[in-house]
């Protein structure tokens, strides 16, 4: 009896342990040109396909960008290849003063990623935009207000 309640302790400290493996992910890419025109692609290796995530991209951004908002195309692949796509809109702030700047944009609040593997999420402009120097997402634990 003893052995069977040693064994599912140590069973239930090995599955707690590999659920924690990556509890925040960031993912940044630089735009050369500060003008983003093409797809971005991030992976993200999933090891826990229970707990939840929030997933927010990240935009910084100069005095050259003048435009009100960014329409953006999300392309999410699972890792078994299960394709989604939606439009996606950054409602981005103008500045006022010459240092860059960076905003975060909440994309998924508590989402499960079901499967254990890699995520590929491309982002995508529907138009050029100018004055954009980095593009980039957030997966992580969710955050409690």
């Amino acid at each position: 009896m003893r052995r069977l309640i040693y064994l599912a302790l140590v069973v239930c400290a090995l599955v707690t342990i590999s659920c924690k493996e990556q509890a925040h992910s960031v993912e940044m890419h630089d735009i050369k040109t500060d003008t983003w025109s093409t797809s971005e692609e991030f992976s993200y290796n999933n090891a826990d396909s229970l707990s939840k995530r929030d997933i927010s991209i990240v935009v910084r951004y100069g005095n050259g960008y003048i435009a009100d908002s960014v329409s953006l195309r999300i392309l999410a692949i699972s890792p078994d290849s299960l394709v989604t796509a939606e439009e996606f809109t950054l409602r981005i702030p103008r500045i006022k003063e010459v240092r860059p700047e960076e905003q975060t944009f909440l994309y998924r609040k508590d989402v499960v990623l079901g499967r254990c593997g890699e995520y590929k999420f491309h982002i995508t402009p529907d138009t050029l935009v100018e004055g954009i120097s980095s593009v980039g997402i957030v997966i992580g634990e969710p955050e409690v207000k």
